[in-house]
């Protein structure tokens, strides 16, 4: 719910280290009437939160070095009275330290919902007002998803939004094609968080898969390249869309 006219503006503080996930949540809350700041780490949401405590701390579940339980515990301690939420595409069943979880992608009426003291596992929103697509294109570029975002950023902004994030796609993509097993896993992780928000299911599924482990380098190879063929499927529809 938006701040009121006679009231403060709500202080939130948005930690994540995936900077499409990252800009996204900071357009929604922004329009939701808050003030944000941004970290990329959970060292970093810490030292923010203790010089300027928030009034909500919204942070990624798993994020390299402080995350999870003890980042909960870290940021607990820099700001007390913040309510504490956490993001994840894959929720857990049980969450310690946390106020409440939302998941990723998130909408204006999660948001809305969390702020009110009803955070949960769902993302609390109901199906957009969609027009029709194809459902070949459904596939690869969720319509529901992309409409709430285009309700949310102005055309110019939702259009840089996808551009940044198809070329963070194909870097990432080219340092996993000769990265040791570890980095593999991580580089996935953050296209299958950005790739989430944005409604891009099948880059989303690939790197799920990389991530959850393919030990063969040749089936992981031909995973890679059905994710750089699926991002230059997704930026075709996305011209399309932003057109009609």
């Amino acid at each position: 719910m938006q701040s009121g006219p006679s009231s403060p503006a709500r202080r939130v503080l948005a930690v994540d280290d995936d900077p499409i996930s990252l800009a996204i949540t900071a357009v929604l809350l922004e329009g939701e009437g808050c003030v944000v700041q941004q970290a990329q780490s959970g060292a970093q949401a810490v030292d923010l939160a203790a010089s300027n405590p928030p009034d909500c701390i919204l942070a990624d579940l798993r994020m390299p070095g402080l995350n999870s339980t003890e980042l909960a515990r870290s940021l607990r301690k820099a700001a007390p009275q913040a309510l504490l939420l956490a993001m994840s595409a894959t929720p857990p069943p049980q969450l310690e330290g946390y106020d409440g979880i939302l998941k990723k992608p998130l909408s204006p009426e999660s948001l809305r919902a969390a702020f009110a003291g009803r955070a949960a596992a769902g993302n609390g929103s109901p199906p957009a007002r969609r027009a029709p697509h194809d459902p070949k294109e459904d596939a690869v570029l969720d319509a529901e998803i992309f409409e709430r975002l285009r309700r949310a950023i102005t055309p110019d902004g939702l259009d840089e939004v996808f551009t940044v994030f198809i070329k963070d796609t194909h870097d990432r993509i080219a340092v996993m094609r000769s990265a040791d097993p570890a980095t593999v896993r991580r580089e996935a992780h953050t296209i299958k968080g950005g790739a989430s928000m944005v409604g891009a299911l099948q880059i989303s599924r690939a790197a799920a898969a990389i991530e959850s482990g393919i030990d063969d380098p040749d089936d992981r190879l031909r995973k890679l390249d059905e994710m750089e063929a699926q991002c230059r499927f997704a930026a075709i529809i996305l011209r399309q869309r932003l057109k009609a």
